[in-house]
Formats: structure tokens, C-alpha cells, sequence
């Protein structure tokens, strides 16, 4: 046998506003992890397709965005945004 149950309509709404509210805050938490990902020259290079010596061009005339972790010898990052704002210029400009 089956049972049946009442529930009532503030109570479901209740429930989908929390998970609209969850659903938000993992929006947000994505959001916050692409921007904190930050890639190497190299890797870079390899995302692009070109060569190393071409990306650290682009870093030194200021085209990519580029943070040295240990002062300016040191490990050179990239981060993903600058890469994607490099690649929307360059899709602007051949346009």
C-alpha cells in the first residue's frame, strides 16, 4: 500500500529557494576557482599552441599578465582570465 502525504506549499518553497540560494553560491565558488588558476609559460605555450619564446614575448610587452612568485628570476605564473583576455583581443582584432 501506498501512503499518502501532505506537505505544505510554504514548506516547498522554502526548499527551492534554498536550493536557488545553493546553486548561487556554487555559481560563485566556480567563479572563484577559475580565477584563482594560473598556469606556467610553458603550459601556457602548450594551451596556445605556440612556442615558449612567443608567450614570454607577449608577457614582456605587457599583452599577458604575468606574476613572478620569487621576485623578477624567479617562477613566472599566468592566470587563466589574462589568457582569456589575450585570446578575446585577438579575436577582436581579426575581426
Amino acid at each position: 500500500m501506498e501512503g499518502i502525504t501532505t506537505v505544505k506549499i510554504s514548506d516547498l518553497e522554502a526548499i527551492h529557494q534554498s536550493n536557488l540560494d545553493l546553486l548561487s553560491e556554487i555559481r560563485q565558488l566556480k567563479q572563484i576557482e577559475e580565477d584563482a588558476k594560473a598556469y606556467t609559460i610553458q603550459q601556457t605555450a602548450d594551451m596556445l599552441n605556440v612556442h615558449y619564446c612567443s608567450v614570454r614575448k607577449l608577457v614582456i610587452k605587457g599583452r599577458l599578465f604575468a606574476k613572478y612568485l620569487e621576485g623578477i628570476n624567479g617562477k613566472c605564473i599566468i592566470p587563466l582570465w589574462s589568457i582569456k583576455v589575450y585570446l578575446k583581443s585577438k579575436e577582436n582584432s581579426n575581426q
